[in-house]
């Protein structure tokens, strides 16, 4: 059996986030409370001002000046490429704050409490080393933990991680359930600022403290959004820079959100000349509770969707038709009442509070995976994935496809598959307008048209073709056609077109190909609508990939 990475060709030229499904391995440091003293841990580069002491179940870890460099080492080995999860307990902090090394993981420890951060090592068998991060340090550590963090598991915890460059993002959902491979195109936050709410943001009858909650990738990295009970109307925050919006152009903003002492987030597309498209959310029923447009504006769509652990996802998509160069985007916490005719929240304030992390404003129809960013605009470019045909047993005169995936685009063409040579020799199935097409010669072959498919639907969708013998099964509706040749192909897109342009924008769960032409009967079988299969590649009938294997080794 091959896995993902031996059989299929997959390129993203950037990192890229997504939902996984996770359990946290074995505690793999001993001794991480100080119980046993300093057991298990060692101490370098100590003078009279630089040392660590050990006790009361505690490590006071204590440096003057630059040199020498002190260092608290764990006997923790880290390994290249995995992902851990890593918390450490500070009680008290009379000066100064320390940072962590080990296998080119960075993190800084500046406050009384837990920091929880998740780090991968790009250089294996390191170990987490404490040393300095200001001059003058006295605090004292009581208990450190790093644990593996292994995904793809199905039922386990939410968690949003990071794909390096070129890694396949197999995503899961809120509930632990598999979604698929996801195939997205190029989008780019616009935000400068995306977490942290302070920097880059301006504020309005709020107070913002970052770094006061575990935010959806694990660490503490959330902002507390509190309002000022000294001022009057409803709060808002807004980026400083002015947004550029263009007319009849589709903008979708995004944020991941939880409940505080509120329960009600808000997000507001704004145009200069007072043009609004706002939703209210609400955060305990997961959602939307008020939408509300003003001016030339169009509310195209709004959605709410659970990351876990109490954050959800929420988005607006409005498109005017008028630009502007000085739009506005939004986003704060309401009471529950809706919004007034002009979409801004009119109410007393009470002095509640949300939080709030991962704000995203992109040009397009529907949000995409979340874009980090910290100062100026980011891009993730999009995902391409594919296989020569002689890779597996092609049989060019004859042969099925069947795939189960979602399409969350709402315009042009989204392409789950396409087998090609060419611009001249084509089959592929565009998910959008849900049309089964063979090209042979540049000349249209067969042309299955089903109904369109609703975004954000799982659909199967097969097709069997030999000359003059061709059908294709949507949900077990069967559309067929008796004329038409069969074109010599090269190479197999999974996700997009020929032209590496027409992206599925979804999830593809299952995608198998038999080197014969079904009946009727099996297409209709394997095209039954079911809630869940395995997430596999399948190939000559036998499961030759699966894409669980070797994306979270």
């Amino acid at each position: 059996m091959s896995t993902f990475n031996e059989l299929i060709d997959f390129t993203r030229s950037t990192t890229g986030t997504y939902l996984d499904s996770v359990v946290y391995g074995d505690e793999l440091v001993t001794n991480g409370d100080f119980s046993n003293g300093g057991a298990n841990w060692s101490v370098t580069n100590t003078d009279a001002t630089h040392y660590v002491v050990f006790e009361n179940n505690s490590a006071r870890f204590v440096t003057g000046t630059t040199t020498p460099v002190t260092g608290l080492l764990s006997d923790v080995v880290l390994e290249a490429n995995e992902t851990y999860k890593l918390e450490v307990n500070i009680s008290s902090i009379t000066s100064g704050s320390i940072k962590i090394d080990g296998s080119n993981v960075s993190q800084i420890f500046d406050s009384v409490g837990t920091t929880v951060a998740i780090v991968k090592p790009v250089i294996g068998n390191g170990v987490i080393k404490f040393y300095r991060a200001t001059d003058n340090v006295d605090l004292v550590i009581d208990s450190v933990s790093v644990k593996k963090v292994i995904g793809g598991q199905v039922s386990g915890t939410p968690l949003l991680r990071t794909a390096a460059i070129n890694e396949p993002r197999l995503e899961y959902d809120a509930s632990g359930n598999p979604l698929g491979l996801l195939i997205e195109e190029a989008r780019t936050n616009l935000l400068k600022y995306s977490e942290g709410f302070t920097t880059g943001w301006g504020t309005f009858n709020i107070v913002t403290t970052p770094n006061i909650i575990a935010s959806p990738d694990g660490a503490v990295s959330g902002a507390r959004l509190q309002e000022d009970s000294s001022g009057t109307g409803g709060p808002r925050r807004f980026p400083n820079d002015t947004a550029v919006l263009t007319a009849n152009q589709a903008q979708t903003l995004s944020c991941f959100f939880k409940a505080g002492t509120s329960a009600y987030a808000y997000l507001t597309i704004r145009y200069s000349n007072g043009n609004v498209a706002a939703v209210e959310f609400d955060l305990t029923s997961g959602t939307v509770n008020s939408t509300a447009v003003f001016g030339n504006m169009t509310l195209n769509s709004s959605d709410i969707t659970s990351a876990g652990n109490g954050w959800y996802r929420c988005s607006v998509t409005a498109t005017s038709s008028a630009s502007t160069a000085n739009g506005r985007y939004f986003l704060a916490m309401t009471d529950g009442s809706g919004l007034e005719s002009t979409g801004y929240p009119n109410y007393a304030l009470t002095g509640k509070n949300i939080y709030a992390w991962g704000a995203q404003a992109e040009t397009g129809s529907f949000p995409t995976s979340y874009i980090p960013t910290s100062g100026s605009a980011v891009t993730r470019t999009k995902d391409l994935a594919s296989l020569p045909v002689e890779r597996f047993a092609y049989n060019q005169p004859q042969g099925t496809v069947v795939a189960f995936q979602e399409t969350f685009g709402t315009a042009g063409n989204l392409v789950p598959w396409e087998i090609h040579t060419a611009n001249t020799n084509r089959i592929l199935y565009n998910a959008k307008s849900s049309i089964a097409t063979i090209i042979t010669g540049g000349s249209v072959q067969a042309s299955l048209n089903h109904a369109d498919q609703l975004p954000s639907v799982f659909y199967k969708q097969g097709l069997a073709f030999k000359k003059d013998d061709i059908a294709s099964s949507l949900d077990a509706s069967t559309l067929t056609d008796t004329s038409g040749t069969i074109p010599t192909v090269s190479s197999f897109k999974i996700g997009t077109d020929r032209l590496l342009v027409a992206m599925l924008n979804g999830h593809i769960k299952q995608i198998q190909y038999y080197p014969k032409r079904l009946s009727n009967e099996e297409l209709e079988l394997l095209t039954q609508p079911s809630a869940s299969p395995t997430m596999n590649l399948t190939f000559d009938g036998q499961a030759t990939s699966t894409l669980v294997e070797g994306l979270h080794d």
